[in-house]
């Protein structure tokens, strides 16, 4: 995928992040107080997150796994449920933390070579992203008291889904003029 298609999924990402959040910040609002511990989106996410990492670990050519790459699908397949079993508390915050650690590997690749100046705002971002994902991973309250507090006030949803259209309208406008 080039850098322009990377750049388009992240506007749309952001794009559905505050469409809810600016149009109905009521069930918006429940829906994120209750989506750290809701046991079915740590499932679903989780999965989702250790299943990609797996793939990497396999996929990747580092030499000191080169023995062992033949049970990495089998050790995935347990670590995956034994995950739901052994962090429930928090598991979608922490999921949450593992695809954003996970995102910038390949958005990263295909950014390195890019020719154009703006590259550099969506490695920036990038970077934000993992370190947001590895301090989520580390400290999912932070995910879930962040959730609250946004949910805690209808404005202030809706400022914050104004600002994710916002920067969707910025990320759709750099992939259409300056990554064309």
């Amino acid at each position: 995928m080039t850098l322009q298609t990377w750049t388009l999924l992240l506007a749309l990402l952001a794009c559905l992040g505050g469409l809810p959040a600016l149009l109905a910040p009521g069930p918006t609002s429940r829906a994120l107080r209750g989506l750290c511990r809701n046991r079915w989106a740590g499932i679903v996410l989780s999965t989702l997150a250790l299943a990609w990492a797996g793939w990497l670990l396999y996929a990747l050519p580092l030499e000191f796994l080169q023995p062992y790459r033949k049970y990495i699908p089998f050790v995935m397949l347990a670590a995956i449920p034994f995950t739901w079993y052994a962090m429930p508390d928090l598991l979608a915050a922490r999921a949450i933390g593992g695809l954003l650690v996970l995102l910038p590997a390949p958005v990263l690749q295909v950014a390195r070579v890019h020719p154009s100046a703006w590259r550099l705002v969506i490695v920036s971002l990038m970077y934000l992203y993992a370190v947001a994902g590895m301090t989520l991973i580390m400290a999912p309250y932070f995910l879930r008291d962040l959730l609250a507090w946004l949910a805690g006030n209808d404005t202030r949803l809706r400022i914050c889904g104004a600002a994710h259209l916002a920067a969707a309208a910025v990320l759709a406008w750099m992939a259409l003029v300056a990554f064309a």
